[in-house]
């Protein structure tokens, strides 16, 4: 399977990382959409049908870990890359132990995240 056909989705409130991550998914030949606001988690989820979601960790009406805990919950659950620029110990065991499959910093490191998604999207 080639890289193009692998759908990457990013949440997060704040438009310009969502945008600034999804360039950089982009050129590395992603098919990459994003979202700022999400009230149906699962329809979102079910129509662009991402093999990984990028989330932000602090949002609201809807905080990333109660997104988080929705796609876990999704008959087909998508592993998700929880994000955040307060990441904490805590924090990682608290995201880990609802599904999340990593937890990265912002600003972010893009070598990390070409790691992660080898590993992730072989």
């Amino acid at each position: 399977m080639k890289k193009r056909q692998k759908r990457i989705l990013i949440i997060d409130d704040d438009q310009t990382i969502a945008l600034i991550l999804k360039e950089y998914l982009e050129n590395k030949s992603y098919f990459v959409s994003y979202a700022t606001q999400v009230s149906d988690v699962e329809g979102l989820v079910l129509k662009e049908k991402p093999n990984i979601i990028f989330l932000d960790y602090r949002m609201s009406p809807l905080t990333g870990k109660d997104i988080l805990e929705r796609i876990s919950l999704l008959r087909e659950p998508v592993p998700v890359v929880m994000m955040s620029a307060y990441r904490t110990r805590e924090g990682l065991f608290e995201v880990q132990n609802l599904g999340a499959i990593d937890y990265i910093s912002k600003p972010f490191d893009f070598e990390e995240i070409e790691s992660l998604l080898n590993r992730v999207l072989p």
